[in-house]
Formats: C-alpha cells, structure tokens, sequence
C-alpha cells in the first residue's frame, strides 16, 4: 500500500513538472512569434490548447496594439469561423425535419426578390441558379463569385470610403448583382470548389426564413446559450454580450476594429468570440451537445479534396476544413483576421487561437503545428 501511495505522489509530481515545462515552453513560442514591429505587426495572440489531462489558455501582447496588455479572455472578431455554426443550425434544421441539404435553394428562398435565385449564377450565359441545393452552399460547391475575391478592388474600396456604413443581406445580395457577379459564376454547380461567402449569406436567409427569426436570435437559442457561450455575440446584429475586452483586429497596420464596420461578414464571419468559448463550441460539436445523431458530426466532416488557386490540395466538408497537423486529422476552421480553430477527434486535442492579424510576416500553419507538438510532447529545444 505504501508503495504504491509513493508511485501516485510520483505521478502527480512528475505530471505537475510536465505541465509547468509545456507552459514555459509555449509562452516561448508565442513571444517568438510576436511581432509588433514591422508592416504586418502581430500585437497579440490568445491561444488556448487542451485534451483530456491537461489544458492551456493564455495571451501576450497589447490587444489595443498600443496600452492595454492582453487577456487570455480577450474577445476578436473570428470571422469565417463563423461558417461552422451557420452550418450548424442548418445541420440541426435538418435533423428536425424542416429542410434537406439535398434541397434547392429555391424552395425557401425563390420568393425573396432581392435574391433573384433564377438569375444567381450564369456560367458561359446559361443559367444554374435553380438547379443550387443547400448541400452545394455549405461545401463550396455551387460555383457562384465572391464579392470579397470577385470584386475585391471595388468592394473595399466602397468600403474605405464609407467606413462606418451598416451591411445586411439584402445590401450585399444588391452588391452582387451590381457588380455582374452573378454572370460570372466559376462552374456548374456541383462540379469543382470555390469558396465563396455568398454561399453562406444564401445559407443565413435560409435559417431566418424557416425560422422567422434573425440569425443572430437562432445562434443564441442553439448554440450560445446551451454551451454557455457568455462571451459570444452576432456582432452588429444583436447587443454586445461577455467581458467587452476586445482584441483588435489588424490588416497590416491598419486597426479595422477602431476603423471598419464589418457587417458585410453576416453568416459567413460576424460573430465575436473568445478561445475558451470556441473550445466549447468545438467540443460541444464534436461531444454530441448540438446535434440528436452522432450520424450528423459525421455527415459533417464527411469531406471532399480539392485543389487550391496555389496548387496545394485541401479537403472541405459541410461548413469547416479538414486539416493536417504533424500528422493528425484535425477539424475546424480559420478566420480572414487571424484565428482559427481545430479538434482533432482522435488524441481529442482542442485548439483555438488567435493572431489577429491578417497578413502576418510568418506561416501561421506552421506556428500551430508547432505549438501542438510542444502541447504534446511536454516541451520544446530550438
């Protein structure tokens, strides 16, 4: 008996050394990588990692870029994230039995006229925009433009000019058609991939239609407020909630959190949220919290390769990304101003940060694989 009292002590004395020597070692990384200096300055980072034994949150920098030092409670705008709860609200629509991924969009959307789905996408003059299905929106698949690739010159430029300007559906869906957007559709739909945010503002019109709520109201009622996500919010399309210590976001040296109204991001990037809470999203996802069938996180990750702009081959499911990290399969998403999210189902590793930045002067792919293996291996020697 007393041998074995010994060996526990020993166990939890030995974990308590790992633990210390992984957080001394990822606080070393994150100040390496920090970099306020520069055309690209990163000010700040939250970082949060954790798996069964052991988790770390933690923040460095100046969030305001300037005085007042970072939180590991920061809240950031996590853009595109924002896709994998859209997509799940669709998800759970279905599982209740009020749509079928395998729909058209036209029929919840065909009476919407500022939607015009007969006339959404045109490729080489002949009209697709009715044969589009939901299933298509949320994988990328519909072939339909960008407004922030497609017409990015002409988009921020607009943008630039009337800063503080207030953005919903129907404004960006009006934008689309004026630029001749919809004449210029990428493929057929359903045969190749281009990622494209008007397929999640389509996917966000749906929700509001079958639920005759705003998008905002359905992230709170099912995903907000049964993971008790207090620092997380629709930003601009409901009151602010949490903390209010916000981190800023940056593209290069501009501060877009003192500068821009965002609310063009909608359904594919608006709300506000902090790594902690996106660990509980993650995890709530991937725990069976959210959906009634464990087929649905299936269906979900259920992904398809495609090849990217750069010649690098990806894989996308229904609203997140299939990653790889040292090896492992990892789930999630990244967002336009720096954050990005990911579980691995497997090791049940969850990571969640943010740079806030939108063009930093390193690989952000390489810096989170780096900070998993230090999570994993206990520390790290140059």
């Amino acid at each position: 008996m007393k041998k074995n009292y010994f060996l526990l002590i020993g166990f939890l004395v030995f974990g308590t050394i790992c633990s210390g020597q992984q957080v001394e070692a990822l606080k070393k990384i994150m100040h390496q990588y920090l970099k306020p200096e520069g055309r690209n300055p990163v000010h700040s980072m939250q970082i949060y990692l954790s798996n069964p034994e052991f988790s770390f949150c933690d923040a460095i920098g100046f969030s305001d870029g300037k005085l007042i030092p970072a939180e590991k409670d920061n809240q950031f705008k996590i853009a595109s994230i924002t896709k994998m709860m859209t997509a799940t609200v669709i998800l759970q629509m279905q599982e209740e039995g009020r749509l079928n991924i395998e729909d058209q969009v036209s029929r919840y959307l065909d009476d919407v006229p500022y939607v015009k789905v007969h006339d959404l996408s045109y490729f080489k003059g002949k009209p697709y925009g009715n044969s589009i299905t939901i299933k298509q929106l949320l994988q990328h698949r519909s072939g339909l433009a960008d407004i922030f690739t497609d017409a990015s010159f002409r988009f921020y430029a607009n943008e630039f000019i009337h800063k503080h300007q207030k953005w919903n559906p129907e404004r960006l869906m009006k934008r689309y058609y004026k630029y001749g957007l919809h004449k210029n559709a990428h493929f057929v739909p359903d045969s190749g991939y281009y990622y494209s945010d008007v397929n999640f503002v389509l996917l966000g019109l749906i929700v509001e239609k079958i639920s005759q709520q705003t998008l905002a109201q359905q992230f709170r009622l099912r995903i907000f407020e049964p993971l008790s996500m207090k620092n997380s919010y629709f930003e601009y399309f409901e009151p602010p909630v949490g903390n209010g210590k916000m981190a800023h976001s940056f593209m290069g040296k501009l501060d877009i959190t003192r500068r821009l109204n965002t609310s063009y991001d909608w359904a594919g990037g608006g709300v506000i949220s902090t790594t902690s809470d996106l660990a509980l999203f993650l995890n709530g996802l991937f725990e069976g919290k959210l959906f009634k069938s464990a087929k649905t996180p299936r269906e979900m990750t259920s992904t398809i390769s495609h090849t990217s702009g750069t010649g690098k081959i990806g894989y996308y499911g229904l609203g997140l990304f299939q990653y790889n990290f040292n090896g492992d399969t990892y789930f999630g998403h990244a967002g336009f101003w720096g954050s990005l999210i990911a579980i691995c189902p497997a090791k049940k590793i969850t990571f969640c940060g943010s740079i806030n930045q939108v063009k930093p002067n390193f690989d952000t792919r390489e810096f989170i694989a780096l900070l998993l293996k230090i999570f994993e291996e206990g520390s790290y020697k140059k």
